[in-house]
C-alpha cells in the first residue's frame, strides 16, 4: 500500500488504482488481449496451435493485430472464439472488442411501412392505340373503362397485318428454290468419286490367323514371354532389359495363374518351382523349364527361344 506525501487517503488511491487498470485492459486490442491471456494460461503459441488446429504464423499474426491472413471477418472470428475457449477467455467478450476495433458493429435495420400510392391507368382513348382504332371505325373505351376485347381483337388484326407483309415482301420468285435445290445436286454428282466395283480375284495377302507359327517367331518385335502356372504354386521374379535391371514381376502365383511378359532386348526368369511352370516363348511352347521344386534360370532374346532356355 502506497501514500502519498499529501496525505492522501490509502483508501482512496487503492480505489484509483482499480479505476486505472479497469481504463488499461479496456484500452487493449484485440491481439494483445489474447497474448496477455495466452501468456496468463501458460500456454504458447505451439499449444495453441495444437488445441486449435489453427496454424502458429495466423495466430501470431492475429497477436499482433493482423487479421489479413484470416481470410475475411467471418473466419477471422470463427478463428479468435476457437483461440478464446483454448486460452479460458470468454469468446463473446474478445469477438465484442473485435467488432468495436474494427467498427463493424451491427446496424439493426429500420423497419418501413409500406406506403400506399393509387394505381394510376392510362387511358388507351388517348394513346396512339386509340387513334389507331378511330382510323379503322373501332373504339377502345366503352363507358369510364377500357373496351379490353376491342384492345385485343385491335392488336390481333395488327399483328396478322404485319405478319402478312413480311411473307409478302420475303417470298421468293417463281422456280427459284427449285433452281437452288437443283443446283447443288448437279454439282455433287459431278464431284462425287466413282464407287469402285468390288474384285473378284484373290489376293496374296495372308490373313493373321494363317501365319504360321515360325513365321510368329521370325516377325516378333522383342520378346514375348507368357507364363502359365499348371502345379502347385510358384514364387518367381521376372526382369526386363540388357542387364536385366528393369523388374517386370517378382511374387508367387498359384495354380491357373497366367501372365504374359515382354521386353524389346531381353525377358529373364527366376523360378523357384519350374516344374510347375509351363512357358510360351515368341509363339512357340517349351513346356516346364525344370521339375518339381527345382530353381531355374531362364534368359530369352528376340527369335527362336528355343535354344535359349538355360
Amino acid at each position: 500500500m502506497f501514500y502519498s506525501g499529501s496525505g492522501d487517503d490509502p483508501v482512496t488511491l487503492r480505489g484509483s488504482a482499480e479505476v486505472l487498470t479497469i481504463v488499461s485492459e479496456a484500452e487493449m486490442t484485440v491481439g494483445a488481449t489474447v497474448r496477455r491471456a495466452r501468456s496468463d494460461a501458460g500456454m504458447t503459441v505451439a499449444k495453441v496451435a495444437e488445441s486449435t488446429r489453427i496454424r502458429a504464423t495466423l495466430i501470431t499474426a492475429i497477436e499482433n493485430d493482423d487479421f489479413r491472413l484470416c481470410g475475411g471477418d467471418v473466419y477471422t472470428r470463427g478463428h479468435l472464439k476457437s483461440i478464446a475457449t483454448s486460452i479460458g477467455i470468454d469468446p463473446g467478450r474478445l469477438l465484442a472488442l473485435f467488432d468495436a476495433q474494427q467498427g463493424s458493429s451491427r446496424v439493426e435495420a429500420t423497419v418501413v411501412a409500406p406506403i400506399d400510392q393509387p394505381t394510376h391507368v392510362m387511358d388507351a382513348g388517348s394513346t396512339g392505340l386509340g387513334a389507331l382504332a378511330g382510323t379503322l371505325g373501332a373504339s377502345v373505351s366503352r363507358g369510364r373503362g377500357t373496351n379490353w376485347s376491342a384492345v385485343m381483337a385491335l392488336s390481333l388484326a395488327v399483328i396478322l397485318g404485319v405478319g402478312l407483309v413480311s411473307f409478302l415482301t420475303n417470298r421468293p420468285a417463281a422456280g427459284g428454290s427449285s433452281v437452288a435445290a437443283a443446283a447443288p445436286s448437279s454439282s455433287a454428282s459431278s464431284t462425287a468419286a466413282p464407287t469402285p466395283a468390288p474384285s473378284s480375284q484373290p489376293t496374296d495377302q495372308a490373313t493373321p490367323d494363317s501365319t504360321p507359327s515360325g513365321d510368329v517367331v521370325a516377325q516378333a518385335d522383342g520378346v514375348l514371354v507368357k507364363l502359365t502356372v499348371t502345379g502347385r504354386a510358384s514364387w518367381m521374379r521376372i526382369t526386363g532389359g540388357v542387364n536385366g535391371k528393369k523388374t517386370l514381376f517378382e511374387g508367387t502365383l498359384s495354380k491357373g495363374d497366367t501372365r504374359s511378359f515382354s521386353d524389346k532386348a531381353k525377358v529373364s526368369l527366376l523360378l523357384g518351382n519350374a516344374g510347375a511352370v509351363e512357358l510360351n516363348v515368341n509363339g512357340r511352347d517349351l513346356g516346364s523349364p525344370g521339375s518339381s521344386g527345382q530353381v531355374v534360370k531362364a534368359s530369352f532374346i528376340p527369335g527362336d527361344p528355343t535354344s535359349q532356355v538355360g
